[in-house]
């Protein structure tokens, strides 16, 4: 398409991209709660109280727990890569072009190549290496072509990109005149009639900036006289290069997270041993600093993009787009790891391979997450250009709601809190379908067992998983709708930046909890720390649950969430702005968002009253052992108790008990140990 289209790609690309990530997002939300149930099933029922491997045929779990990884890593994983890399290509595309002319779109084509190079480079590297290297070479198996095809992007971008602003080639792209008012006073003029006041006007830069204010005429006129300062296949490779060391970074970050016997696993296996809930504590605090250190790579890589651009915002979100696909070049690198799991994760395979292989998809997703997040927030620039362009409203507060975009104004603000909403409304309805899959699965395996059929079957899951997946997504898909129509076109930046940052904030901490808590379950049944069956392997497996569900509710629910948001609202701006200035009343408008949320609510009544699993206690031959283990064996009643103590009898009692005894008797007539003593 962009071979064909060329500048006017953009829009088809947007609008491609658009749909591909509602499409991953779909996905991704059926799939969050059909591997709660699997893991529901095969670890809760089969391992922790049967103490069955998950390939153990007798695992009745197993089969929908291999199901639910293939759709993680082969229909989920495929589309989250469509989504992310037309995405890139759209938003670098309709960014690039404005301010680097046909050079935006050679740096596309050149960052899509060269990741189709990479990928192609990580099928023949090898990955395996010698007994006890296993993870060294899978490692280097993507940082090897990763640091070559990102170095050749880089090299590529400083040779065939000019060196002086001028030498762009304009022509190419239909931009050979100044079109601006701000310019040329609204009389298109040749680029070679301006140019020459242009340089001459560079030599006197700060005169210019004292003379000027912060009007919108006054900042492109300044924008203009900055990009002709600026080198352009200088600040390209570096954005290139930023994109790629970050990503390489982040992967090395969260690779550490899934070292099966890293110190993170280490540590929350250890500390499982004290509880499951301490374990799971463990786990998270080490995995939310991993987190803070992703979104700091973010902030550098903004802060440095901004000295580049000598901050003209066009440039640096056509920048941050750019580092946006050198992530994704890092991404497309990381093939062999992130399939690894797959191919490793079987009884035949060998244990060194296995435990290399573990989480080894942790990083790589982590790097498509980053470079979803730079796209997310570089498609910023459509829709504050569309706000900036857009003519003036009928009435104060309503130019207001559509032009102010100062960190002061209320619907600004209101679109960020909008944005941290309908993350946590989108968790909520995959938690809430994944509890009642997760139930639904346990009670159903549980009872297949004690009936010893051969498989558990989950007839309801199919609707109850289209029951759950309804409310995220229409919330995903309608809230720039809400935003547009009900806070104002203004609060459409707010919501991208704030579904933005905290989708990627709380995917990337939950990405990396699932792992640790992964590996440190794998690490105590492997003998440490207890071994199977004991108190820190009960609750490790729980707590690799927990973030497992959570992983799929969020991490693996942020990348097509914040891409969906962020070109729905590119895609929605025009007509948003052109109601609020076309003279539609604002009872109309307000009509519009109520519809969506009324939309909204329906389908969430729909969800929350879906049928789920009973699970009070009712039938004694049913309720006993579908909710109890077996090793619970009701008390002996009263007249069998012997209440007779003798002295010999203390004297041989373990401490242990002794002290359960003392402080029984403490509680029972309100004194200290000591009181109850004497």
């Amino acid at each position: 398409m962009v071979w064909f289209l060329q500048a006017a790609a953009a829009p088809a690309l947007m609008a491609l991209a658009a749909g591909a990530a509602i499409s991953a997002l779909a996905i991704r939300l059926c799939a969050a709660p059909v591997e709660t149930a699997a893991s529901a099933a095969a670890v809760l029922v089969g391992t922790d109280e049967h103490e069955l491997d998950a390939d153990d045929p007798g695992n009745l779990g197993g089969p929908h727990l291999r199901s639910a990884r293939m759709v993680r890593h082969g229909a989920a994983l495929s589309a989250d890569l469509v989504a992310l890399s037309t995405a890139g290509a759209a938003v670098g595309l309709l960014l690039g072009v404005p301010v680097l002319a046909a050079e935006g779109i050679i740096t596309v084509l050149l960052a899509l190549g060269v990741a189709m190079l990479a990928a192609a480079a990580a099928a023949v590297v090898p990955h395996r290496g010698r007994p006890g290297l296993e993870r060294a070479a899978l490692q280097l198996g993507g940082i090897i072509p990763a640091v070559l095809g990102g170095a050749a992007a880089v090299a590529a971008a400083a040779l065939w990109i000019p060196s002086r602003y001028k030498d762009l080639r304009f022509e190419d792209v239909g931009l050979e005149n100044f079109t601006d008012p701000a310019i040329t006073g609204g009389t298109p003029t040749p680029r070679t009639e301006l140019e020459p006041m242009i340089e001459q006007a560079l030599t006197d830069m700060g005169q210019w900036v004292s003379q000027t204010d912060e009007s919108q005429y006054a900042s492109a006129f300044l924008d203009v006289l900055t990009l002709y300062s600026v080198t352009p296949n200088v600040v390209v490779a570096i954005a290139l290069g930023l994109g790629v060391l970050s990503a390489l970074a982040l992967a090395q970050l969260l690779g550490g997270a899934g070292h099966r016997f890293g110190g993170s696993v280490l540590r929350a296996a250890r500390t499982s041993r004290t509880g499951g809930a301490l374990g799971i504590t463990a786990g998270l605090g080490s995995t939310a600093l991993l987190a803070a250190g992703g979104i700091a790579l973010l902030v550098l890589v903004t802060a440095v993009l901004n000295v580049l651009a000598a901050g003209v915002p066009s440039l640096a979100l056509a920048l941050l787009a750019h580092a946006g696909l050198g992530a994704l070049i890092v991404a497309a690198a990381c093939a062999g790891p992130l399939l690894a799991p797959v191919l490793a994760d079987r009884p035949e395979a060998a244990v060194g391979l296995r435990n290399a292989a573990a989480a080894a998809a942790t990083g790589p997703r982590g790097v498509m997450l980053l470079s979803g997040l730079l796209t997310a927030l570089a498609a910023l620039g459509p829709v504050v250009s569309a706000l900036q362009l857009a003519p003036r409203a009928a009435t104060i507060w309503e130019d207001r709601s559509l032009h102010a975009l100062t960190p002061s104004a209320l619907p600004l603000l209101g679109g960020i809190a909008l944005g941290v909403l309908t993350v946590l409304l989108v968790t909520s309805a995959v938690l809430d379908g994944a509890r009642r899959l997760g139930a639904n699965a346990v009670v159903e395996t549980r009872a297949s067992l004690l009936e010893g059929r051969g498989r558990a079957e989950l007839g309801e899951l199919a609707e109850m998983v289209r029951r759950a997946a309804a409310p995220a997504l229409v919330v995903a898909v309608l809230a720039p709708i809400v935003a547009g129509f009900g806070l104002g076109p203004a609060a459409l930046p707010g919501l991208m930046i704030g579904v933005a940052l905290t989708a990627a904030g709380l995917g990337l901490w939950m990405i990396g909890a699932a792992s640790t808590l992964e590996n440190a379950a794998a690490v105590i049944g492997s003998g440490r720390y207890g071994g199977r069956g004991s108190w820190g392997h009960s609750g490790a497996l729980g707590g690799a649950v927990l973030t497992g569900t959570l992983r799929a509710a969020i991490g693996a629910v942020a990348l097509p969430l914040l891409l969906t948001t962020s070109l729905v609202s590119a895609l929605a701006v025009s007509a948003v702005v052109g109601l609020s200035t076309d003279g539609t009343s604002h009872f109309l408008r307000w009509g519009v968002a109520a519809l969506a949320i009324i939309v909204a609510l329906t389908c969430w009544v729909i969800a929350a009253t879906a049928p789920e699993v009973d699970l009070e206690d009712g039938e004694a031959e049913l309720s006993t052992p579908l909710f109890a283990r077996a090793d619970d064996a009701p008390a002996d009643t009263l007249a069998a108790m012997d209440w007779e103590v003798g002295d010999e009898d203390v004297e041989r009692t373990p401490a242990r008990a002794r002290g359960k005894r003392r402080r029984g008797a403490a509680d029972d007539d309100g004194r200290a140990p000591e009181d109850a003593k004497d």
